[in-house]
């Protein structure tokens, strides 16, 4: 092998050097320290700026996040609203249908009492108690909201 001295060639006869003078390493140097300078600038640059949109990403993703759980507790309180009127109107639909069988019943008894012939029958509750005046099965629960009553 050759030795890693300075490579000469020759020219018409003359030797001429082909080692870089010290001052064009030096200046080749400068120029590699200033370009790599000049990069890491611009790669932290680009992790600041990087790091600014995952800081906005993340506060809009805590808004949105904000949003939906405030949708969620407005469900879900609507749900339980629709859930106390269905209780209520469950009750309601038990309670007339109790007092629709109690009308069959009366119907019923008027029939037969009219078959057998009776001019005027006497209106009776259980063990001949009189019956109420009010309707059959109204309770004060439905009362307060018009609508049922």
């Amino acid at each position: 092998m050759a030795s890693p001295g300075p490579v000469t060639s020759s020219l018409n006869g003359s030797e001429a050097t082909r080692a870089p003078p010290a001052a064009l390493t030096e200046e080749r140097k400068r120029k590699r320290k200033e370009s790599n300078r000049l990069s890491a600038q611009r790669s932290r640059a680009r992790k600041l700026l990087q790091v600014d949109e995952l800081e906005a990403e993340a506060a809009a993703l805590r808004a949105r996040n904000c949003a939906v759980a405030a949708a969620a507790q407005e469900a879900a309180r609507r749900c339980a609203v629709v859930q106390a009127e269905n209780e209520l109107l469950h009750a309601r639909a038990l309670e007339l249908g109790a007092r629709l069988e109690s009308l069959a019943e009366l119907i019923q008894y008027i029939d037969a009492a009219a078959a057998m012939g009776a001019s005027s029958i006497p209106l009776a509750g259980v063990n001949g108690t009189a019956l109420p005046q009010q309707p059959i099965l109204q309770t004060e629960l439905y009362c307060n909201y018009p609508y049922y009553c």
